[in-house]
């Protein structure tokens, strides 16, 4: 559990889905399991701008398109739009 009180101009917040709440982008820097099961639906209807960087390659691109968001895996392959 993170406290956040040395983490100077960083804001803490309670839940996955309360830190995308208004967010323009989600960016993953960690593997941690909780991440798999938040409801990515909800989040993408609670962001400004749809955008889900994963830097880790931790959730599945297809699940995530079809949750609304524009997923961007770091060192994924490229997929056509047209398939």
């Amino acid at each position: 559990i993170v406290d956040g009180h040395d983490l100077h101009g960083v804001e803490i917040a309670a839940s996955p889905e309360a830190a995308a709440d208004g967010a323009d982008a989600v960016v993953i820097v960690t593997e941690w399991p909780e991440l798999t099961a938040v409801d990515w639906s909800s989040v993408a209807a609670s962001m400004r701008t749809r955008v889900l960087i994963d830097g880790r390659n931790l959730l599945d691109p297809t699940l995530m398109r079809a949750a609304g968001l524009q997923y961007e895996g770091i060192g994924r392959a490229a997929e056509s739009l047209e398939d």
